[in-house]
């Protein structure tokens, strides 16, 4: 059983879960504290207690007393101000990293990542609206860019700037990049994770793929997924997990998002970057794509809207950049690539 079917398998028992700083709290009947419940809580205690501080409110987390936070998957309960901003490693004397989400909303994905950085590397990540209850989805890369850098600028008014982001989050950086540049900030760092433009990213995705909380199997195949608009991919996946033991409205609102991510990377027109960039580009591809487009393309389409691009080579396959080993890979090479950056940008 992995961690999103645990979660699934609590939630239809009416567990509470929260957290108290480092410890993880449960309340459950005598009945459901198993052996092997218990063992499973040990087993993802990091992981959810990393969920519960980056998506507070995922699972409707509602505020108690001194830093004590409840995540009731069963009940409602109320959501504070949205804010894309998810403080990973706050801590630290270097320049901030802000990195935005991939397509599926996330930032979970980049806490190894932060923690290879070292303990004085700040590192943000950027989450998208609309998975939370009572948030607005965005549907445009532009508005994305210009509401995240407002949170940026809460932490650090004016550059230089680190900015990445890993697949669809690199489309945002960019965009950000972009933004900052014509309001004549300093980008001393882009880093696009692996990003392709979106003209060379198959016209129909499998969203199933991507849809981090879906621990089930699909009775759908791949093939006949792969023959429907991306809408109704979301309203079927959702429709059978509501079969399964998930809590629908959380899962409509993640299907939603990465169903509108989607519909924003394939509008986006990105602009011409005069800065620096620099693309970690995975060896192997992508596992969802046909056909390796990155052996047809090493700069991943990037050419005409880049002139100043430096490649970087990561190993695995795109679905992997973040995750061991690979990931230990990546972190030496942008830890490496960013001191040169802001070196270069005192010069």
């Amino acid at each position: 059983m992995n961690l999103v079917q645990f979660l699934q398998d609590i939630a239809s028992q009416g567990w509470q879960v929260w957290s108290e700083g480092e410890k993880l709290r449960y309340r459950a009947s005598n009945d459901e504290l198993t052996a092997s419940v218990l063992t499973q809580l040990k087993q993802y205690k990091t992981q959810i207690l990393e969920l519960l501080r980056d998506h507070p409110h995922i699972f409707n987390v509602d505020s108690l007393n001194d830093g004590q936070t409840t995540a009731n998957l069963n009940q409602n309960r109320r959501v504070v101000s949205p804010s894309p901003l998810v403080s990973i490693q706050p801590s630290g004397s270097k320049v901030p990293i802000f990195c935005v989400h991939p397509y599926t909303g996330l930032t979970f994905c980049y806490h190894e990542l932060a923690r290879l950085l070292g303990g004085d590397q700040p590192f943000y990540g950027l989450k998208a609206l609309g998975i939370e209850e009572g948030e607005e989805p965005l549907t445009r890369v532009e508005d994305m860019a210009t509401i995240y850098l407002a949170s940026v600028r809460e932490v650090q008014p004016h550059g230089p700037y680190i900015l990445m982001g890993w697949s669809f989050g690199g489309l945002v950086a960019l965009q950000m990049a972009h933004e900052l540049g014509t309001q004549g900030e300093q980008v001393a760092f882009l880093g696009l994770l692996d990003t392709y433009t979106p003209s060379l990213v198959p016209e129909q995705p499998i969203l199933a793929e991507e849809v981090v909380i879906q621990g089930e199997t699909l009775s759908i195949s791949s093939e006949e997924l792969r023959r429907l608009p991306i809408e109704e991919q979301a309203i079927l996946i959702c429709e059978q997990v509501k079969q399964t033991n998930v809590i629908p409205s959380e899962v409509e609102r993640l299907l939603r998002v990465q169903s509108l991510n989607s519909e924003a990377m394939r509008n986006y027109s990105p602009p011409i970057y005069s800065g620096r960039c620099l693309l970690f580009r995975a060896e192997k591809g992508v596992l969802s794509f046909v056909q390796d487009v990155s052996a047809l393309e090493p700069t991943l389409g990037w050419r005409e809207a880049i002139a100043d691009i430096e490649l970087h080579t990561i190993p695995g396959y795109h679905e992997h950049m973040v995750d061991q080993p690979n990931v230990s890979i990546l972190a030496q090479k942008l830890k490496n690539s960013i001191e040169q950056a802001l070196k270069n940008n005192e010069q």
